[in-house]
């Protein structure tokens, strides 16, 4: 289980004080560390390439920290809480999900918005490429924005070990909380068009499993990561030779 504060991040196995808002992401997710202090973050990149690549040198890690660098100073920058990531193995294929989250502590004006006051908003923001709705969590009702961009993907992330241009599907959802002026914000993204109905089932598998606490402590659970036979990486920046990236099946991911 991850636990997010107001401005802080995910905690791990401990009795946490005052947790604002705890939910569970499935154990082979991996984490961005937006939640670590600046002067944190190289290391904890490197360290994160560590995991993806166990098989990699000293080289690839450091050319992953520093690609995904930029983008952690903008989620940070942004108030992200919580960023990770699923690397699967779909029959020999790779697949991959983002998820994102935040607890917003304002909202415009200090107003308590209701879900459908939200998706009122979101509909005349969207255009027709946008779908809005509201829908009922454990956690309340929420409104929910479903759109597609297209983006640029990192090489590490291509088969091609190029980058490359992609649609990305994205659902964003909003839940508002009535006795506070905040909203909890999730977001998904995947480029991988084709796993669209696995990661929109996983991602409110995801958003189900949000808890608004009072100041009583709770426990934060993170599952342990299972380990699984990985895929061909992208190529090593030493040599080009190939390394395994540690993925996950489906089965692993959802838990």
């Amino acid at each position: 289980m991850s636990t997010m504060f107001p401005g802080g991040g995910p905690a791990g196995t401990a009795v946490i004080a005052t947790p604002r808002l705890t939910f569970r992401v499935p154990p082979a997710f991996f984490e961005l560390p937006v939640y670590e202090a600046e002067e944190q973050v190289g290391q904890a990149l490197i360290e994160l390439a560590q995991d993806i690549y166990p098989q990699g040198t000293p080289e690839l890690w450091f050319q992953y920290a520093a690609t995904q660098l930029p983008l952690v100073a903008q989620m940070m920058e942004a108030g992200v809480d919580y960023a990770g990531f699923c690397l699967l193995d779909l029959d020999g294929r790779r697949s991959t999900a983002t998820v994102t989250g935040a607890l917003l502590e304002s909202v415009p004006d200090g107003r308590k918005m209701t879900a459908a006051s939200v998706a009122a908003e979101l509909s005349g923001l969207g255009g027709e490429a946008a779908q809005v709705e509201t829908v009922w969590l454990t956690a309340g009702e929420a409104a929910v924005r479903f759109t597609a961009d297209v983006t640029t993907l990192p090489a590490e992330l291509t088969d091609s070990g190029r980058t490359e241009e992609v649609q990305v599907g994205k659902i964003a959802v909003f839940l508002p909380l009535r006795r506070e002026a905040e909203m909890v914000l999730f977001e998904l993204s995947t480029p991988c068009m084709q796993d669209w109905d696995l990661y929109s089932d996983l991602f409110f598998n995801i958003v189900n499993t949000i808890e608004v606490h009072s100041d009583s402590a709770v426990e934060a659970q993170v599952p342990e990561q299972p380990a699984a036979v990985p895929p061909s990486g992208p190529a090593d920046a030493a040599n080009g030779a190939h390394v395994p990236l540690q993925a996950q099946s489906v089965r692993d991911v959802f838990g």
